[in-house]
């Protein structure tokens, strides 16, 4: 059921559902003769919203914005962009009219109208960062699991919640892949691990076709996961996501010491016939670009010169890499891709910045299942605070990223983090699937592909990289968001 606040004759008539209570965080007030609506926090489930002349409807259900007996026609460049996982702005809604709420979006009703207005979010009085962690991690209550990867972001929340007296249960998965070691040990909590078929987090045989939007791995499979490390204890699951993203540096922005001599010892500013002074390091760094020895583009025959002083290039917008897209997919996936690229710049640039690090890792990568420390407000304002020297140094050569994470796990004797990118758990698990059932798939994908009879793909193409291992291996994601959007097409048609 929508919600539906229209003003008529001066008078607000008004139709609440249970979305308000319903959802964390979603503020719905009435209050005499307007109406406001808007969310104080990102990680909870999507409200979406339709504004019209003097009425407003909105609610968390996408398919009663539908009209009855209708159904959800993706355009092709959205499929294309949903394989090869380009995130939609985070207001983005396939439906016409329809948009997302969104932690920087208000929505007001009153006798002038509806008015819909975008600015950053307010966020609260900052504190330590690990004093609002240990708070947010206190809102699940005494005992909850800590999902343990081995990395800095975990390994900093089973820390905090050991220091704080928390019955936190640390668990990991042990999903047996190749190569995998044992997360590092946490004092006063022993992680447990659990063991967990790496397949059956993405396995697409469980996509149906009755579900509204495509699914895609990069978010069904962490909530497998999530239920999986919880078990039968019906115990909130913890996670880390985003947290080390919001502590984040780079190096341009990293404090570099007297006349800039720390980036002497760093690459790629020492390289031989690179760079002729420190003076050149710097303007180059500057300028936010470095090109690759022996490829500067425009240079046929290639050379290690540097281009100091000229404007850096114009931001990639992309075309396909993957070598699948027909001349039409290559069109339609160029012209989508391009126009969610202007206006996620257009919000991330009104953002604070840690603001629009957490809104676009939302929409990258989930994390349903699971409660985040780094949506809390609080937290946000914590990192918010932090300066950039805090977050990150130029030490013996290297960027050291993440300190005020590093500083407090250094300090509890925690040592041999895992550096392993937030995404190379998932890349691994549809690897080894894609590896395991490659030849069932390759029979599905030559019986029909639904994105080859739109013309978007060519399949042969697709064919001959599920029997490379190499290339498998090296587009596994694609790969497999591939497979899932292919079987949701055909089972819903």
């Amino acid at each position: 059921m929508l919600g539906v606040v229209e003003m008529s004759g001066g008078v607000l008539r008004h139709t609440a559902p249970s979305v308000a209570p319903a959802v964390p965080g979603l503020r719905a007030e009435l209050t005499g003769a307007s109406f406001r609506l808007r969310r104080e926090r990102a990680h909870s489930r999507p409200v979406y919203f339709r504004a019209g002349y003097g009425r407003l409807e909105f609610g968390d259900d996408l398919a009663a914005f539908l009209p009855p007996g209708s159904k959800l026609e993706p355009e092709p460049g959205a499929l294309l962009a949903l394989m090869h996982g380009q995130a939609a702005p985070a207001d983005h809604s396939p439906l016409p009219g329809v948009r997302r709420l969104t932690l920087d979006t208000e929505v007001r009703v009153d006798a002038g109208g509806v008015t819909v207005t975008q600015s950053p979010p307010e966020l609260p009085v900052p504190r330590r960062l690990e004093d609002a962690v240990r708070d947010a991690l206190a809102r699940n209550g005494d005992d909850y699991v800590i999902g343990y990867s081995g990395g800095v972001a975990s390994a900093y929340l089973a820390v905090v919640a050991a220091g704080a007296g928390h019955r936190a249960r640390v668990v990991h998965a042990d999903l047996g892949l190749p190569g995998q070691r044992p997360p590092a040990a946490v004092p006063l909590l022993d992680p447990r691990p659990v063991r967990v078929d790496p397949c059956a987090l993405v396995d697409h045989h469980a996509v149906t076709g009755s579900e509204l939007l495509p699914p895609l791995p990069e978010f069904v499979a962490p909530r497998r996961l999530h239920a999986a490390l919880s078990g039968d204890t019906a115990l909130p699951v913890v996670s880390g996501a985003l947290l080390a993203s919001l502590v984040s540096v780079k190096l341009p922005d990293v404090p570099r010491g007297p006349r800039s001599w720390r980036l002497l010892t760093c690459e790629p500013f020492h390289l031989s016939g690179t760079l002729g002074s420190l003076a050149d390091a710097v303007e180059l760094l500057d300028n936010r670009v470095v090109y690759t020895p022996g490829r500067r583009p425009g240079s046929p025959g290639g050379t290690d010169a540097q281009r100091v002083g000229a404007p850096p290039p114009p931001s990639p917008t992309g075309g396909s890499r993957l070598g699948w897209l027909t001349e039409e997919g290559r069109q339609a996936y160029e012209t989508a891709h391009r126009g969610s690229m202007a206006v996620w710049q257009d919000r991330l640039e009104a953002l604070q910045p840690v603001v629009g690090t957490l809104l676009g890792g939302l929409e990258e990568r989930g994390a349903d299942g699971a409660s985040l420390p780094a949506a809390d407000p609080e937290v946000l304002a914590a990192a918010d605070s932090l300066p950039l020297r805090a977050r990150g140094r130029i030490r013996r050569g290297a960027l050291q990223n993440h300190l005020p994470l590093h500083r407090v796990v250094a300090a509890a004797g925690v040592d041999g983090l895992s550096r392993a990118s937030h995404g190379h758990w998932l890349r691994m698990c549809a690897a080894a699937y894609l590896h395991r059932e490659r030849r069932k798939i390759a029979a599905e994908l030559s019986g029909g592909c639904a994105l080859g009879d739109l013309g978007l793909i060519e399949p042969g193409a697709v064919l001959a990289d599920l029997q490379d291992g190499a290339a498998l291996s090296a587009k596994a994601l694609p790969l497999l968001r591939l497979v899932w959007l292919d079987r949701w097409l055909k089972e819903r048609s």
